[in-house]
């Protein structure tokens, strides 16, 4: 399992007051530096921000990215997806108390946050951006000071994010925000806590980027 971000999905991706209102025929495009983006790239999300708020404390993460592949480009809905074994999925970079990988936690000193149930699928749309994991998308926050059972499970179906596409001609950064994801725990699953708490909430803000750079999005026509 890799090592991740935020849990709870502190915010996962989350609640989807769609960015825009556009019509459903106009066609998405993501771009870079060197043009329209083709099926087969690699783009990488990055995170600084990201935050799970829960009633036992929160979980922060230095940086997180989540890397997926696109599938399609230019077309209603564009679509990517995440596949275990990618180098970054929802991998945390940071640094905490001298941990490699580690996350802060306000309660109980930092966290390693894991993910699973890949392949994840990615959609993005003229209103916004959504992750569907296999089933669920499921995040595991490991307490690295406790003693085991030191671990809680929080799943949730997708994780709706939003974003501003660029008029025609006007391409804009796409910029990922997540607020308000909730994610529910499940504590059937082995080695969970006593003191996990119910759910999670997710939030954080991500840009994008490929080999190429910055990726854009506008709405054409």
């Amino acid at each position: 399992m890799k090592k991740l971000m935020g849990v709870g999905l502190a915010a996962g991706f989350a609640v989807a007051a769609l960015a825009s209102a556009a019509s459903a025929n106009q066609v998405l495009i993501l771009r870079d530096p060197s043009g329209i983006i083709p099926a087969g790239t690699h783009l990488t999300a990055t995170s600084h921000n990201l935050v799970t708020v829960t009633s036992a404390g929160n979980i922060e993460c230095e940086t997180d990215e989540l890397e997926q592949i696109v599938l399609t480009n230019s077309a209603v809905n564009d679509k990517g997806t995440t596949q275990a074994g990618m180098s970054r999925n929802f991998g945390n970079f940071g640094k905490y108390i001298g941990t490699p990988a580690a996350c802060y936690t306000s309660a109980v000193g930092p966290a390693i946050i894991t993910t699973s149930n890949y392949p994840w699928r990615e959609e993005f749309t003229s209103k916004g951006y959504v992750t569907k994991g296999t089933k669920r998308v499921v995040f595991t926050s490991e307490f690295l000071a406790l003693q085991p059972p030191n671990k809680c499970t929080f799943e949730d179906a997708k994780i709706l994010s939003t974003y501003v596409p660029g008029p025609k001609g006007s391409p804009l950064p796409l910029k990922l925000v997540t607020a308000g994801a909730k994610f529910k725990l499940n504590k059937s699953i082995p080695g969970t806590a006593l003191a996990c708490p119910k759910e999670g909430t997710l939030g954080g803000t991500w840009t994008v980027e490929d080999a190429s750079g910055i990726v854009e999005s506008e709405l054409f026509p």
